[in-house]
């Protein structure tokens, strides 16, 4: 004989599930967030490979801020054309999920997959690279030796370190 919940319970049920839930996104979207910040494992947080940013960024922050607003503006402007879309990703990698799970494994659908996004990247990157020439092309010569001159300190004083922190270890 099993007893039927009261609606305070079934309330109270609700909301601490509720809770639970939103506990769980919490710390998921804290994990994710830092995870997102700091590259994840590796030497100083970059993971053990270097990412696309990695390699442009010294290029971008050593421009004045006027100059970055212009080259964030030419990529807004410019990107959508050689851009994916969200669905057209999602259809890429719906593809790949496919090509990945058909017996026997189909290695000719993934590579098109792979090609088909290396050409997205591609494409944005190339629109990233005339976008920054651009720029530098339209400085004088004193203003291009003085982005060289920040470019070099950049690159000398490597990536930005956390403050507190000394050799990756806290200061004691």
């Amino acid at each position: 004989m099993t007893q039927e919940p009261t609606p305070r319970r079934r309330r109270l049920m609700r909301v601490a599930l509720g809770l639970s839930l939103a506990l769980n996104v919490m710390i998921l979207g804290a994990l994710g967030g830092a995870m997102w910040r700091h590259g994840g494992p590796g030497p100083h947080g970059g993971g053990d490979l270097p990412g696309l940013r990695s390699y442009a960024s010294p290029y971008v922050q050593a421009l004045p801020p006027e100059a970055r607003r212009g080259l964030h503006g030419k990529m807004r402007a410019s990107g959508k054309a050689h851009h994916l879309d969200r669905e057209a990703r999602r259809a890429l990698y719906d593809e790949m999920l496919a090509a990945l799970r058909a017996e026997p494994f189909q290695a000719d659908v993934a590579a098109a997959v792979l090609a088909a996004q290396g050409e997205a990247a591609a494409g944005v990157q190339q629109v990233a690279h005339d976008a920054w020439l651009a720029e530098v092309s339209a400085m004088d010569a004193a203003a291009r030796q003085d982005y060289a001159d920040k470019l070099q300190q950049r690159l000398e004083a490597g990536p930005p370190r956390k403050k507190g922190k000394r050799d990756g270890r806290p200061e004691r």
